[in-house]
């Protein structure tokens, strides 16, 4: 019953979304994906005899396909590390390149560093995370910029009778803060589904409507799927 309220409130937001339609230079539909490839952790024992991660480096690549899922609008690389503090908080410094290109013939490109910290508490139906981060953006074409972002998330996981996970419905919500025009100016929603197929391999399949306050996009709907590979 839980899985089909959801799945039926993540459609009616979806339809309401596309609904206002897409104008020139104001709205766009995108498909995105992000892939990110965790190796070489750094390993600690606990008291318990536990092997826990304490860094774990990672690679990342990033596509997302635009005007109205026609021409490559962002393309980004980079690397990073997850550092765990403790059980529920994890540090994350970050380093991106991105080039961007958002309407037609309009090209940026950019150094990104980002600096994060996510708490995250899990109960035995539902799971809590919120994510600070800061990104510095150094930009080719134009001033540089530095902005705030705190992404709110909660999740159900959906186990079998044995405790495991099937998959994990979930919502969230993330507002930006501009402090170059202090202001916050961007708001993204998103709604999707989890899963860990393996050891290896998870997934996240996600629809997200972005709302813009100061941009020459407006309103964004964008629908993807983002892959996390895990090489120990």
């Amino acid at each position: 019953m839980k899985i089909k309220l959801f799945l039926l409130i993540a459609c009616v937001l979806s339809g309401v979304a596309l609904s206002h339609g897409q104008e020139p230079d104001e709205g766009d539909i995108q498909f995105r994906n992000e892939t990110k490839v965790y190796f070489l952790p750094y390993k600690k024992t606990d008291k318990k005899g536990k092997e826990q991660k304490i860094i774990s480096p990672f690679i990342m690549g990033t596509i997302r396909v635009g005007q109205d899922v026609r021409h490559f609008v962002n393309e980004r690389i980079g690397f990073g590390f997850d550092i765990r503090l403790n059980n529920y908080l994890k540090f994350t410094p970050s380093y991106y390149y991105v080039a961007e290109q958002k309407t037609k013939n309009k090209k940026a490109f950019e150094h990104r560093l980002r600096f994060e910290i996510t708490a995250t508490k899990k109960w035995s139906k539902v799971e809590l995370s919120t994510r600070g981060r800061v990104e510095h953006r150094i930009k080719h074409s134009t001033a540089d910029g530095t902005r705030f972002r705190n992404k709110t998330k909660v999740a159900f996981p959906i186990k079998n009778d044995d405790g495991e996970e099937i998959f994990t419905p979930f919502a969230a919500n993330e507002p930006f803060y501009d402090f170059n025009k202090k202001e916050w100016n961007r708001n993204e929603f998103s709604t999707g589904i989890s899963k860990k197929f393996n050891k290896t391999l998870s997934g996240e399949f996600f629809y997200l409507f972005q709302r813009n306050k100061s941009s020459t996009l407006k309103r964004l709907n964008a629908f993807g799927v983002n892959l996390k590979i895990t090489l120990d």
